[in-house]
């Protein structure tokens, strides 16, 4: 099954390349055997191309190519739980995981009152330590002060046995943080 962003080479010795998905559509140019083009769209049998040593976009018939690499485009990206709220926010801490060999964040939920409450890993809890949570916490919340469109926000980190940890929440005066020494079993 083809896919946008799949790679294909002509298998005929010339192929046109068309200006619209029928055989009646002006020729743009003349492709060679082994001219490799990606997949932009699909039309029945006509695939929307550019070839990739030109650059140049048309239309060619698609039993003139062969696919010669399957496009990763649509398959699942890894994600995170924060990917609902920021994709870029997501990404970011999926590498920051990578970085560390662990997840940081086992879940977020939002809760009444514009809170978000972050419920961190075991292993960030343990080996992450408080300057890191502290400033994860920071982060958290500006993304997610981001996300309500900088309206007052809540955050809560909470701890192993779901206890409160860090709180930033605001106030008339700005941000006020509250940290609880985590409870850990």
């Amino acid at each position: 099954m083809a896919d946008t962003g799949d790679i294909y080479r002509i298998t005929t010795e010339k192929v046109n390349l068309r200006a619209g998905p029928s055989n009646e559509a002006s020729i743009r140019t003349a492709l060679e055997e082994g001219d490799e083009l990606i997949e932009l769209q699909s039309e029945g049998p006509w695939l929307g191309v550019r070839v990739l040593s030109t650059g140049e976009e048309g239309w060619v018939y698609g039993e003139l190519v062969e696919q010669v690499a399957q496009s990763l485009l649509d398959e699942a990206m890894p994600t995170g739980p924060f990917v609902e709220l920021s994709g870029d926010f997501d990404r970011l801490i999926n590498s920051v995981n990578n970085q560390l060999g662990y997840n940081m964040v086992d879940q977020v939920q939002k809760r009444e009152n514009n809170t978000l409450q972050i419920t961190p890993t075991r292993e960030w809890l343990l080996y992450g330590g408080r300057e890191a949570h502290l400033m994860a916490a920071v982060a958290f919340y500006q993304m997610w002060k981001n996300h309500q469109d900088r309206q007052p926000v809540n955050l809560v980190l909470v701890d192993d046995q779901n206890e409160n940890y860090i709180s930033i929440n605001d106030a008339e005066a700005g941000p006020m943080l509250s940290i609880q020494e985590p409870r850990q079993e």
